[in-house]
């Protein structure tokens, strides 16, 4: 990383697409909103692992392949497309509230997160592509990209959880409860169906 203004333009990147809608903050919020915070706490941690090992393929240049066009790619598309869905239908169908553990996201459902997230394949890429140095130490870039979104992952996805369980105090049980967990899943896919496709 060249300069401190470079730094301080990598946080705040990392902040601005971190604090953002994407799968992963939609997950958090909606598994929140169904089964409380706590619920949310075992999928982060993987999600966070899955966000580190991410990082570090992109550092190793696997993300400009998935940035271009063919077979490679096509698969990626497809795998994030059914996954966001598979994610969708899973926190629909759990029940409100239900005991710890029964039925809840577990942590390796929460790892393939972020490495099956377009935006954030797209993020990592860009950050890396924008404020990090080819000549630099490879390890010392990689290790302030992971240490940057990893911070930002959890601060923001846990911010995003505890808005969704403010929400699940304050709609009940109710018809316009229901309706907030459609929209819900219907975001998570919509986005990662815009960031495949729509951008």
């Amino acid at each position: 990383m060249a300069d401190w203004s470079t730094f301080l333009a990598f946080i705040i990147f990392v902040c601005v697409m971190s604090a953002t809608p994407g799968p992963g903050n939609l997950t958090f919020m909606a598994l929140a909103a169904r089964s409380g915070f706590g619920a949310v706490m075992l999928p982060l941690c993987g999600a966070l692992l899955g966000g580190a090992f991410l990082g570090l393929m992109v550092a190793l240049g696997l993300g400009t392949l998935l940035m271009q066009e063919g077979w490679l790619a096509d698969f990626f598309r497809a795998i994030s497309m059914v996954y966001m869905v598979y994610l969708s239908w899973r926190i629909m169908s759990m029940h409100k509230a239900e005991g710890r553990g029964a039925g809840q996201l577990s942590f390796a459902e929460g790892l393939l997160i972020h490495p099956l997230s377009p935006k954030t394949w797209a993020m990592y890429s860009i950050a890396f592509s924008l404020y990090f140095k080819p000549a630099g130490s490879l390890f010392d870039e990689t290790l302030i990209l992971l240490i940057g979104f990893g911070m930002g992952g959890l601060v923001f996805h846990s911010l995003w959880g505890l808005m969704g369980a403010r929400v699940m105090r304050l709609l009940g049980e109710g018809r316009k409860y229901q309706l907030f967990m459609a929209s819900m899943a219907a975001l998570m896919i919509g986005t990662t169906a815009w960031s495949l496709w729509g951008a």
